[in-house]
């Protein structure tokens, strides 16, 4: 199966205005033969805390339908980030959108100290966003949390995949979070990064896939969208980039 994680510039603001560079890079990935495609961290409106609030949607919403009709035309899984209306406040979430199958949701279970004036936790969850093969999610800080990819690989992903919104000093850190995550559980990482400046930070990119050693596969650069493909079988890797005019 193929596997892609998707670098992406996002505009911040309202849904509607990141949709048309989602659906450019959904449709390379299907072009290539991709099963399951994720989007970094809140990809569908910038990492923008603040400004959650007022952005926060529900799955429902009839903004979402396009991503499930392509899922449903094209047999593939599609993940965006977004933030959804929790009890009290927002929550960082995932959307699944699956052929055939209603939307699941991911929301972030682990929150950094600095989101919890904005954002509520998510429910209790093993992370699992598909199976056969078994691949779990990890939104951002929950790469640090050590029992969120134990709960993960317990529940028998062999695929981890990490979705963030991260700095230069961020993405090193993840980076060597995720070896270290894919050498001791043996099983292949992923982490899908975004570009540009959010929440005052400058997010770079560097989006990437390590073999079940912890071995750096393929990394993006710091300056353009694209994705990443993954043969989950073969561990064959290839990158597509997107030009400045199509970003």
């Amino acid at each position: 199966m193929k596997i892609a994680v998707a670098q992406t510039r996002p505009h911040v603001g309202p849904v509607e205005g990141n949709l048309a560079a989602h659906q450019t890079l959904i449709e390379l990935a299907i072009r290539n033969g991709v099963r399951l495609i994720v989007f970094p961290e809140l990809s569908l409106t910038g990492y923008e805390p603040r400004l959650a609030v007022s952005l926060a949607r529900t799955p429902e919403d009839s903004c979402f339908a396009g991503f499930q009709t392509t899922a449903d035309q094209y047999e593939i899984s599609i993940a965006v980030g977004v933030p959804t209306v929790g009890d009290h406040l927002p929550r960082i979430s995932t959307l699944l959108f699956r052929p055939q199958w209603d939307v699941l949701v991911y929301s972030k279970q682990h929150l950094h100290r600095d989101e919890e004036p904005f954002f509520e936790p998510g429910q209790k969850s093993n992370g699992l966003i598909h199976t056969d093969p078994a691949i779990a999610l990890a939104i951002c800080y929950e790469l640090t949390v050590p029992l969120h990819a134990h709960t993960a690989v317990e529940s028998g992903a062999t695929v981890y995949i990490a979705s963030v919104a991260k700095s230069a000093l961020g993405t090193e850190n993840a980076c060597t979070r995720m070896s270290e995550i894919a050498a001791q559980y043996s099983i292949m990482g992923m982490m899908s990064n975004c570009l540009g400046r959010l929440n005052g930070s400058e997010c770079v990119g560097r989006s990437s896939a390590w073999t079940r050693s912890g071995k750096l596969l393929l990394q993006l650069d710091t300056e353009n969208a694209g994705l990443i493909v993954l043969d989950q079988q073969s561990e064959e890797v290839f990158a597509l980039t997107l030009s400045s005019s199509s970003q």
